[in-house]
């Protein structure tokens, strides 16, 4: 089962291009994503946690456009901010 520190997701992201969101609610972080000032996506990570279990991986991914491995790579940083737009791309879901 696959682990990550939540704190240290939030951080890789907001360096992987993603912003805070300007709606914000009480027990969890918002997170955006633009691109060619377009929103593309957004996430969330949960106030309490301390670490992401396999569930919240996987809702993560899956809001993020990538299979868990990939936004296992994006959060842990072995994926830059470029392959990670490359893939968004290669998908459809950026021009």
């Amino acid at each position: 089962m696959a682990v990550i520190n939540a704190k240290k997701t939030y951080k890789n992201l907001i360096e992987k291009g993603f912003s805070d969101a300007q709606h914000k609610s009480a027990d969890h972080k918002w997170l955006e994503l633009f691109h060619n000032g377009k929103l593309v996506l957004h996430t969330k990570i949960s106030h309490g946690e301390d670490d992401l279990g396999s569930y919240l991986i996987k809702q993560m991914s899956f809001q993020c456009k990538l299979s868990k491995d990939e936004f296992l790579d994006l959060a842990n940083c072995p994926m830059s901010k470029q392959q990670y737009l490359d893939i968004l791309l290669e998908n459809g879901f950026i021009e």
